[in-house]
């Protein structure tokens, strides 16, 4: 398997994703905010962000 240029951009773009979906998905407005800490919580990540950095 080669990686291309868009795989590793695609591969970061879903890092970036995972780690803070409210931030990024909230670029496309409120409905994306809303997405974007409903995906957090199904994930965990806002406890162990919190944990790592304090409050929001």
């Amino acid at each position: 398997m080669t990686l291309t240029p868009a795989k590793i951009v695609l591969f970061f773009g879903v890092i970036v994703v995972l780690l803070n979906p409210p931030m990024v998905l909230g670029l496309l407005g409120p409905e994306g905010r809303r997405m974007g800490n409903i995906i957090e919580e199904g994930l965990g990540t806002d406890t162990m962000r919190i944990a790592l950095f304090g409050r929001r």
